[in-house]
């Protein structure tokens, strides 16, 4: 399991502020981002971005704010989930070499959906 919440931040790219104004949009309510991952989805610039975010007593007020900011389309918390994480070498191998330079790339693994879009949320059971 996850010590904060699992997001997914599904969002046009316009310009490079784009992921400076989500990660500013959770920084003003202080809440902090563990990891990010970010990646296009089609050429019209609609990105993907996954994140973990800590828990605090500002974290659903930040995910709806980030709801409402200009150019998401939605942000969905992933449920029921836990992340795992593969490291690899600049080779492009799997490594767990503590010497060797690596990228780590996680990858949340959930069930269950609650989106919120403008405000408005939904609830999605992946499972049932």
């Amino acid at each position: 399991m996850t010590q904060g919440r699992l997001l997914r931040v599904t969002g046009y790219y316009r310009d490079p502020g784009f992921l400076e104004r989500v990660m500013g949009t959770l920084r003003k309510l202080w809440v902090d981002v563990e990891w990010i991952n970010a990646r296009r989805v089609n050429e019209e610039g609609l990105y993907e971005i996954y994140m973990e975010v800590k828990e605090g007593k500002n974290t659903n007020l930040a995910i709806l704010n980030l709801s409402k900011m200009v150019d998401v389309e939605k942000v969905e918390v992933l449920e029921e989930g836990k992340v795992v994480s593969y490291s690899f070498n600049n080779k492009g191998e799997i490594s767990d070499n503590p010497d060797e330079e690596k990228m780590i790339v996680y990858v949340p693994v959930y069930s269950k959906i609650t989106g919120y879009s403008w405000g408005e949320s939904y609830s999605k059971d992946l499972h049932g």
